[in-house]
């Protein structure tokens, strides 16, 4: 039997880590750098780690006779030159007898120089020649081969990876959702990691990740259902020990968090115009729950006072003003005139008789009304409507 043959038959029963087919991988790599350069001795040595490190590796037995090959072409192409003999002193005459001069040599006659011929050029046989290029062709495979097998391999696992860390962000997610897991939870998790393969750095990453993510969800839970205040830092102080959010992590992450929260919420600045207390008192209230900064007035000329500087984005108007104050209608016209505030989106409240009067009248689009006492559900619905044709007119400049 051949005895590469029965090498690999008897070592394919054992199983060969992935780490030492990578490193066998990485020796061919070098053997073939050795090879290009001539070095055979050294290529022949990491061909022999490769075997050792992974003898199920065919391409190992495959690099031993390129390396043969080479050497071979290598010493046909450079041949040694022959010994050349040392010269032998003549024999010594015998005793008594003169010595006779050696002859003279005879010179060749000269011949006139009639231009010498090239000496002829020396080419290897054709067939060495495509033998070469076929090997060089078969080690540029060889080594592309390698490339790309490492490259798929190196793509697989990132996949893997990707597939464990979302199996495990899953997992994590359902601990976390009403806060801190228990021990044995955490020891599960933690096995769960190791089975799929993810690196502790990781894992601990990705903890942190999910704990701050329910975290937040909690909190914004709790201002949704409006019963987070804002001086309640009990109700913080609470979340943060059930999800066991350390100090670092509050100074770190919660400001910033609680910025784009309030930054969530923020709808805009409304200048509610309304003489009477309770009105404006209900109406402010319901409308800083539902995400608004509500700046009051207590008539149009005070509003006038203010309108500059807070600059709004809407304006709640009543319709009817005492003591001798402009009207509703009369504000509206007074901002018409201005060019910043002539298309603000101005709804104005009014009685069951000012409907008439206001359905007369040329409203332009982003102007409107409603009907005292105020339904907050179509105040917020009219309101809407409003600043979508002002968003409309934005977009038309």
């Amino acid at each position: 039997m051949n005895p590469k043959a029965a090498n690999t038959t008897r070592t394919a029963t054992k199983a060969v880590l992935q780490q030492d087919k990578d490193a066998a991988r990485q020796c061919l790599m070098l053997a073939d750098k050795f090879l290009k350069e001539g070095e055979f001795e050294k290529a022949r040595q990491e061909v022999s780690k490769a075997q050792k490190l992974d003898p199920s590796n065919p391409y190992a037995y495959a690099f031993l006779d390129r390396i043969a090959h080479f050497e071979e072409q290598r010493k046909r192409e450079s041949p040694a030159p022959p010994p050349v003999a040392a010269p032998q002193p003549p024999p010594a005459p015998p005793a008594g007898k003169p010595v006779a001069a050696p002859p003279a040599r005879q010179e060749p006659p000269v011949t006139p120089k009639q231009g010498t011929p090239p000496a002829p050029r020396v080419t290897p046989p054709s067939h060495i020649d495509s033998k070469l290029e076929e090997m060089k062709r078969q080690i540029e495979m060889l080594t592309k081969a390698l490339d790309s097998e490492r490259k798929v391999r190196e793509e697989m696992n990132q996949q893997q990876l990707k597939g464990a860390i979302k199996q495990l962000r899953s997992a994590m997610e359902k601990a976390w959702m009403n806060g801190a897991p228990k021990d044995q939870e955490l020891v599960e998790l933690h096995e769960l990691a190791v089975s799929v393969g993810i690196p502790e750095d990781v894992e601990h990453t990705l903890k942190r990740e999910v704990k701050l993510d329910m975290y937040s969800r909690a909190v914004k839970e709790v201002v949704a259902k409006q019963k987070l205040l804002r001086n309640s830092s009990r109700t913080l102080e609470w979340l943060r020990k059930v999800y066991q959010v350390t100090m670092d992590e509050y100074l770190e992450y919660e400001s910033k968090f609680l910025l784009d929260l309030v930054a969530d919420q923020y709808r805009g600045t409304i200048l509610f115009v309304s003489p009477e207390d309770k009105e404006t008192k209900d109406l402010a209230q319901k409308l800083k729950a539902s995400g608004y900064a509500v700046v009051t007035a207590t008539s149009p000329e005070h509003a006038l006072e203010k309108i500059e500087k807070i600059n709004p984005h809407f304006v709640l108007c009543s319709m009817e003003f005492s003591g001798g104050h402009l009207s509703g209608i009369k504000f509206l016209h007074v901002l018409r005139a201005n060019s910043k505030f002539s298309y603000i989106p101005f709804i104005l409240i009014c009685e069951q008789s000012g409907i008439v009067q206001l359905k007369s009248s040329e409203l332009r689009p982003t102007e409107g009304y409603v009907e005292k006492p105020v339904d907050f559900e179509s105040l917020n619905e009219v309101m809407n409507e409003k600043l979508i044709v002002f968003r409309q007119y934005l977009s038309s400049i």
